[in-house]
């Protein structure tokens, strides 16, 4: 991308930040963002019986990486051309939120702007640019995947699930971020003096409609918006479970917008992207199930030791070196299988720990005398009584039960 055309964009987002208007709807998503937090947090102080209290930070580091976002989202919806006159916003919205009472999840702009699509192609309402609204789709994703990447196992919040019919640790992986968008949108072929974009030869990519022209002005307008990522996983550590979905999303938005490029070529891709777009995020929705089902439990009690899950930041056992995975098999020379064990042994003093660390045996002195405070959660034992029920939930889940129902005599 052309320097002017940066330097434009970056002299907007100045001026984005300056507007008391902009700060306050930015303010408003931070609130929204930290109460997301924070309930998400009191979830596992209900079934832990830890309350990390650190929305506030999670909501701060989500505007910073949710900044960064910000400029990635933005560079490349002027990259492709990407115009927001042309996507039917109005109705995009209104088609996602009558999503959300069908399933919270639907909200999600690739199946609302895939059935908009198709709508268009087959009623020709609304009126719309599909390549373009297709290409915002995959932007957004694109955005998302990076976030994930970077900010996806930060501060991960530890759970108690039953999954078909056996209790087990993981982690509740949810996270949100606000996002500043500088979008296009046409101004016509008269002469505008502020934040008008015009744009180098090569420009645009999405160019598949009538009055779109290079000699045309854009007005670089600021966009709000918030991204959400969502996941238990109890067979991966958080790093790993963040880096498969990234990766997930990330091919997802590729071919998306690949599809998108061609339709602005083709109008026979048009369809195709159509269905693509819910299709397959729903596909990569179940493929990470269906990891989960096959993969072996990892936070499971092992056949001896209290078998370290999680250690909370900044606590006596971090401090002191235990790691998560590790399995303490004796505390002052005693044999341990639970906390409350360990409690025990620890009121005794002196505290010298026997530790299994991957095949590694160490010791540590744990100068520490209750195992509730220390910062460590446990992977749960077979008899806890409070924990979340989680099952599959895709189109091709309900699909395939429809068909094992219809086969049966």
């Amino acid at each position: 991308m052309e320097l002017p055309v940066l330097m434009q964009m970056g002299r907007v987002f100045l001026a984005m930040f300056c507007s008391p208007f902009f700060l306050f709807l930015y303010f408003l998503l931070f609130v929204l963002v930290a109460s997301q937090y924070k309930r998400i947090q009191q979830v596992t102080d209900r079934i832990i019986g830890i309350n990390p209290n650190q929305h506030l930070r999670s909501a701060l580091q989500s505007a910073v990486f949710g900044l960064l976002g910000g400029v990635l989202g933005s560079i490349l919806l002027v990259f492709l051309g990407v115009d927001l006159s042309n996507i039917g916003i109005g109705a995009l919205w209104i088609v996602a939120l009558v999503l959300m009472f069908i399933h919270p999840r639907f909200l999600c702009f690739a199946y609302a702007a895939g059935l908009v699509s198709l709508s268009n192609l087959f009623f020709g309402f609304p009126d719309i640019s599909i390549p373009q609204l297709i290409g915002l789709v995959a932007i957004l994703h694109m955005v998302e995947s990076f976030l994930i990447g970077i900010n996806g196992a930060r501060h991960p919040l530890p759970i108690y699930v039953r999954k078909q019919g056996y209790i087990q640790g993981g982690f509740n992986l949810q996270y949100f971020w606000p996002i500043p968008l500088l979008a296009l949108v046409a101004a016509g072929f008269f002469d505008l003096q502020a934040a008008v974009m015009k744009m180098p030869d090569w420009w645009p990519l999405l160019n598949d409609y009538a009055p779109f022209s290079t000699q045309n002005n854009y007005i670089l307008v600021p966009v709000m918006a918030i991204l959400g990522y969502g996941e238990i996983s109890t067979t991966r550590t958080p790093q790993e479970a963040a880096r498969r979905s990234a990766c997930h999303l990330f091919f997802f938005s590729m071919i998306l917008l690949i599809l998108a490029v061609l339709a602005a070529r083709w109008s026979f891709f048009a369809p195709l992207a159509a269905l693509f777009s819910p299709l397959g995020h729903e596909f990569i929705i179940w493929l990470g199930m269906r990891e989960e089902v096959n993969r072996k439990p990892m936070y499971i009690p092992g056949p001896q030791g209290l078998k370290v899950m999680h250690v909370w930041p900044g606590t006596p056992a971090q401090r002191r070196g235990i790691r998560p995975g590790d399995i303490i098999l004796t505390v002052n020379g005693n044999m341990i299988q639970s906390l409350e064990q360990m409690h025990e042994q620890l009121q005794a003093g002196i505290n010298w720990l026997e530790i299994d660390r991957q095949g590694e045996y160490i010791r540590l002195k744990f100068d520490h005398e209750r195992a509730e405070g220390s910062g460590i959660v446990p992977v749960p034992s077979p008899d806890v009584s409070r924990y979340l029920d989680v099952n599959e939930d895709s189109i091709f889940t309900a699909a395939r039960q429809l068909w094992h129902r219809w086969k049966r005599p």
